[in-house]
């Protein structure tokens, strides 16, 4: 039985009928993949976090000031530098490999 996931902070991110629009058209994206033999036995379950009870980069949520602020800008940019730097040895690496043709 597929299990569609689908997690929100409470009040913040979606309208009643945004969710049942999502339960629709994620089931409907499911299905287009697998075939309608699993649409009776899809589940879309929505999980709507309080707030508070969440976080970012360690920082219990919601802040906006440090979601909109330099340090969250800067811990955000550092990832996104280590990332492209770990993508760019792992092309090398690829590229290097005799055994891959």
């Amino acid at each position: 039985m597929p299990i569609i996931s689908i997690r929100f902070i409470k009040d913040v991110v979606a309208t009643p009928e945004q969710k049942k629009e999502l339960v629709t058209r994620m089931t409907d994206t499911f299905v287009s993949v697998l075939g309608d033999v699993v649409r009776p036995f899809t589940y879309c379950l929505i999980e709507e976090v309080p707030q508070g009870q969440w976080g970012i980069a360690g920082v219990p949520m919601p802040d906006l000031p440090f979601l909109t602020g330099e340090t969250y800008a800067r811990i955000y940019k550092d990832s996104s530098d280590l990332m492209k730097a770990a993508i760019a040895q792992m092309s090398v690496a690829n590229d290097n490999d005799p055994s891959d043709p």
